[in-house]
């Protein structure tokens, strides 16, 4: 060890220099006691600490953002709302419609907005009723079904915004138009009705002609006389003349229309019509012109 100030060499025990008397400061006195400790302590440990405490922050607001996605997924209250505008009721009142409690309405949204409700069957005649909401939040269409028993289907009192009409108003229109298109199907199954009646008499009378049942005659001879008709050229045909008849051949069956009458030119003509059981509709002809009147 040596004095910092002569450079004589000291004493391990030395206090002051013998040569030049300047107090000898050992190495430890230049160093505070403070400074002493501070550098004692350990620094890794006390990184590993904030890496904890940093952590432990990082891990909870994990959790809480994970929890809130969660409540946004499975929350129960995902509709907009549950109650009906103030100015929808009285809408809706104004055109003649009820409307019951909050509670018994179906709310929807749609894109974070209130899209439709459904206001259920009430008393009376008013049934199910949509009402329709745009996206400013107003009343684009209401359209209502009923319960009358007169009445089928639904009406609109309100499309695009417009009022088309109140309930009871609608409701009188499209009761009227029920009963309008009622009568026209009454008036449509009745002329039906009279249009087959008048086949079939017609059926059972040239069956008769025929010698052959009604439902031979609808099955098989009555197109036959049609084709007969258009191939052979004829006029008229003479019912008291003409005649049927059906033969078979093992297990081949054979239809044939004897037709005499009057062709396009006014002589007579005979036409003979063959339809067989193997090759339905697909009909021979067989064509005879006399020179007689």
């Amino acid at each position: 060890m040596y004095c910092k100030v002569c450079g004589e060499n000291l004493k391990p025990d030395a206090k002051f220099c013998e040569n030049c008397g300047t107090k000898v400061k050992k190495e430890t006195d230049a160093i505070p006691k403070t400074d002493i400790k501070k550098s004692t302590e350990p620094v890794k440990p006390k990184v590993k600490l904030e890496e904890t405490k940093t952590s432990k922050k990082k891990i909870i607001v994990g959790v809480v953002v994970a929890l809130a996605i969660v409540g946004m997924i499975f929350s129960p209250t995902s509709k907009v709302t549950t109650a009906i505008p103030k100015e929808h009721r009285e809408f809706l009142a104004k055109i003649g419609l009820k409307v019951p409690t909050d509670d018994q309405i179906s709310f929807t949204d749609e894109n974070g907005k209130l899209h439709y409700y459904k206001i259920p069957y009430q008393d009376g005649e008013q049934g199910d009723t949509m009402v329709f909401v745009n996206n400013k939040g107003a009343i684009d269409k209401v359209n209502v079904s009923h319960k009358a028993e007169n009445c089928n289907g639904s009406f609109d009192l309100v499309e695009n915004g417009k009022v088309l009409g109140t309930y009871s108003d609608k409701l009188a229109e499209h009761k009227l138009a029920d009963a309008k298109a009622e009568q026209e199907a009454k008036a449509r199954e009745a002329q039906q009705a009279a249009e087959a009646a008048e086949r079939e008499a017609t059926a059972r009378e040239f069956a008769n002609y025929l010698g052959c049942t009604p439902e031979e005659y609808k099955e098989h001879f009555g197109p036959m006389l049609s084709a007969g008709f258009e191939r052979g050229r004829l006029d008229t045909w003479y019912n008291d003349s003409s005649s049927t008849s059906i033969n078979t051949y093992g297990k081949r069956t054979q239809y044939v229309l004897h037709l005499v009458g009057r062709g396009k030119n006014g002589n007579r003509v005979y036409v003979n019509v063959y339809e067989y059981s193997d090759k339905p509709g697909k009909y021979q002809f067989q064509v005879m012109n006399t020179s007689h009147k």
